[in-house]
């Protein structure tokens, strides 16, 4: 079996693509947080943990939607992925700190910030597991 070793390259328009979906993904994050409220951000609580799991599954389908999506092929989309989770995370990062953009309760924010360290921690775990999957054919 021969593989292909050559690496993608992006150009600066895919890569400004990747951050602008990144910010799109960080502004949907903030949307479900404000409108499931602090209910579902209770440490310890049941619906934490279903948002947990929510994550981790949404997490896997994604990546594969995602390089359809931006005309990459699944076994080169690491990268892009990594720029798009890397720009949210970014994001929530500046925002939990320095805004009440997710609550003004210190309790909510830390569940909040907790939740997104898992998703896109989770995320990049299944880029890895998918793409290194797509690679090996």
């Amino acid at each position: 079996m021969s593989q292909d070793n050559t690496k993608p390259t992006f150009t600066t328009n895919q890569y400004l693509l990747y951050v602008v979906l990144g910010i799109g993904i960080w502004v949907t994050g903030v949307i479900i947080v404000r409108v499931l409220g602090p209910r579902f951000f209770e440490p310890g609580s049941f619906l934490l943990l279903v948002m947990f799991i929510a994550s981790l599954i949404l997490g896997f389908i994604l990546q594969f939607v995602i390089p359809p999506v931006i005309g990459v092929p699944i076994k080169d989309s690491l990268i892009p992925v990594s720029v798009i989770v890397t720009t949210a995370l970014i994001c929530d990062g500046v925002a939990i700190a320095y805004t009440n953009v997710y609550s003004s309760d210190i309790t909510t924010k830390m569940a909040v910030g907790g939740w997104l360290l898992w998703t896109f921690g989770t995320q990049l775990m299944a880029s890895l597991l998918i793409i290194g999957r797509a690679n090996s054919r």
